[in-house]
């Protein structure tokens, strides 16, 4: 089993890893909805039987110059590849353990080393280089309700993967996997490709994954949604007594804490210690009472993970792999700088110069808050997640998990959840670590994006729908602002073209 602590994410703050002084950058996370729950629950792929060659073997790993790992066997078929990542049987044989830390890094500066003096240092993690095969989206013919996959394939492949350095995307259609690709390569000026294993930083799509460990706990009966931060964490004080003690997970989850928009998200961007910012919460005023108003966290949602650590008797980090990462068979997935450096198959982050893109060096202060922006994970992982999310793996995520967070919890505005002035939003809402809204005839799609420095991601999905799409890329391209309506305007032409063809028939 993988090891991972709270403690794992604040050692991010070794030298190599701390940002220029003076550079300033914004986290800008991104959403969509989706909710309701179908009939239809588990995916006519599970039923398919899993091949033992799908076994991932795994070995130490530590962060040398020449990392070393097993592959697993590719597969090109695209129903084994769904049976697998939708087969219980499947996800739990793939286990990742942890080994000691490589002493390969370079030592941080003094005060660097004074800053995370009370956090302790994660240990290395074992990330297995496996291999799995692509798929290419069947050609279907205008007129088939399906022909939105190949359409937004190709968009990817021809209107974004040829202007940034890499790409990786998975397309579901039917509650099945019908695209799952990786375009360009993963540092600018080699030739090593992006494939559906390259590890990305998921940013602030890391959200959604720590929301989901929440309702895993709330469902085990060890917490509760109303459980308040101070009962858990009597230690953490703010300067309003009566609103800190009214504030609940469902606040820290639901970005209704009350507090001003990004409380200290720029002591985080600036290098200090997550324990010694969440120390400065004492001095914020609240701009309105717990649950009355929308405002987007990042250090008071990550106070979740010190609330599940308490309540489930493990770092969060370690809880969210035995219950979700495990489970779902979700292998290159991990917390934190150093198992992002330990991924022998990961994307270089690369900023845009003017001309090109330049291949950039890591920041590692967004780890120190690992439920906010602490994922490293492939587009075969969350594809793996999506299904999930989907209403596909109630053996690990069943409705009384995905239910709660997947529901409009605090209303906002479209341009609050990033979606600017498109006159087809509507309904919008932020649940737990996920976006909701309607979109034109089609209600109830969930979102959620990240952008951290050198990554851009999106995620999208509409349980009632059974579709659903996750963009990776190792840049910080525009280009990602429009693919979530990209794809659910390809879904509608093609549902249009379908019910024009219906009637030509009749």
């Amino acid at each position: 089993m993988r090891l991972a602590t709270a403690a794992a994410l604040s050692l991010m703050l070794v030298a190599p890893v701390v940002q220029a002084s003076g550079e300033k950058r914004v986290t800008v996370p991104i959403a969509l909805p989706f909710q309701q729950v179908s009939s239809a629950t588990t995916s006519a792929a599970a039923a398919l039987p899993v091949p033992a060659a799908h076994a991932v073997q795994s070995m130490a790993f530590t962060q040398s110059p020449q990392p070393v790992a097993v592959a697993s066997a590719a597969y090109s078929s695209a129903a084994v590849l769904s049976a697998a990542l939708t087969s219980p049987v499947m996800a739990r044989s793939v286990m990742v353990s942890s080994v000691a830390a490589s002493s390969a890094a370079p030592a941080a500066a003094p005060a660097v080393k004074a800053a995370v003096a009370k956090e302790a240092r994660p240990a290395a993690v074992n990330i297995p280089l496996v291999t799995t095969a692509p798929i290419k989206a069947p050609r279907y013919p205008v007129g088939h309700p399906e022909a939105f996959v190949p359409e937004f394939e190709d968009y990817v492949a021809k209107k974004i993967a040829p202007f940034v350095p890499g790409v990786a995307v998975v397309i579901v259609s039917g509650g099945q996997i019908k695209s799952l690709n990786g375009y360009g390569v993963r540092r600018a000026g080699t030739r090593e490709t992006i494939t559906p294993d390259t590890v990305f930083r998921l940013a602030s799509l890391s959200k959604p994954v720590a929301a989901t460990s929440a309702s895993v706990l709330v469902n085990e009966g060890k917490i509760s949604w109303d459980t308040t931060v101070t009962s858990v964490l009597p230690n953490i004080t703010f300067s309003n007594a009566r609103y800190g003690k009214q504030l609940t997970l469902r606040h820290m989850l639901s970005q209704s804490s009350g507090l001003p928009r990004h409380t200290y998200s720029h002591f985080i961007d600036a290098g200090k210690s997550y324990a010694d910012t969440v120390a400065r919460l004492r001095y914020v005023n609240f701009v309105c009472p717990p649950g009355k108003c929308f405002a987007y966290q990042n250090v008071p949602y990550s106070l979740s993970g010190e609330m599940i650590k308490k309540k489930a008797g493990m770092s969060f980090e370690q809880y969210t792999e035995e219950k979700i990462f495990d489970p779902l068979g979700m292998r290159s997935a991990s917390y934190g700088l150093n198992s992002y450096n330990a991924s022998p198959n990961r994307a270089a982050p690369h900023v845009n110069n003017g001309k090109r893109w330049i291949p950039t060096s890591v920041t590692g202060n967004w780890y120190r808050v690992a439920p906010a922006a602490g994922v490293n994970a492939s587009i075969v992982d969350m594809s793996r997640f999506l299904l999930a999310q989907m209403g596909k793996r109630q053996d690990v995520l069943p409705l009384s998990v995905l239910n709660p967070i997947q529901s409009r919890v605090t209303k906002n505005t479209p341009a609050q959840n990033y979606y600017g002035v498109r006159k087809a939003v509507g309904n919008t809402a932020y649940g737990m670590g996920w976006r909701v809204f309607d979109y034109g005839r089609n209600k109830n799609f969930i979102h959620h994006g990240g952008h951290v420095k050198g990554f851009r991601t999106e995620m999208v999905f509409n349980r009632d729908l059974q579709i659903g799409m996750v963009f990776l890329s190792n840049s910080e391209t525009r280009l990602a602002r429009d693919v979530i309506f990209k794809f659910i305007d390809s879904y509608e032409r093609a549902q249009a073209a379908a019910r024009e063809a219906a009637k030509k028939k009749k």
